[in-house]
Parts: structure tokens; sequence; C-alpha cells
């Protein structure tokens, strides 16, 4: 499994989100942007990915996975702060 395949098993769930990730062998960092993490809390969103590659854990393709889960107004935000330094 590499970036590209994580992000293919996940856009199908997040069909208006914005998907990006990166990966080192079987460690994977994802970022997943979609308006469904509206009001919930960080542990439910990140669960909210887990639960989607479970599988992929039990099989050993993916060893660790780091996942940041924004609203589009969070990472638009995140994207000024980014800009303004």
């Amino acid at each position: 499994m590499n970036a590209q395949d994580l992000i293919t098993l996940l856009q199908p769930h997040f069909p208006s989100g914005k998907i990006e990730a990166a990966n080192q062998g079987n460690k994977f960092d994802v970022r997943v942007v979609d308006d469904s993490f509206e009001g919930k809390r960080a542990v439910a969103r990140q669960q909210a990915v887990l639960g989607l590659v479970s599988d992929k854990f039990a099989s050993g393709e993916i060893h660790a996975l780091n996942i940041q889960a924004l609203t589009y107004a969070q990472w638009h935000e995140m994207q000024a702060k980014q800009a303004a330094q």
C-alpha cells in the first residue's frame, strides 16, 4: 500500500472531501478535510478515519497512521496562518 492507495480507499467515504497522504514504508500521514467532521471532537474524527482502514492494520499494510481530520473552515484558517508566516 502507498499514499495514493490510501487516498483511493478513503475518497469514496468523503466524496466532497480533500484528502492528502504521504508514507514512508507502512507508516502514513493523512489529512482529510471534510465538513462531515463539523461538531465532532478530534477523537471521533480520527475514529471515523481509522474505522475505514482497520483491516489494513490487521494485515500489516499500515503500521502507523497519523491523522489530521479538519473541516474546510479549519483547513482554510490553517492555510491563512501558514501564508501569513
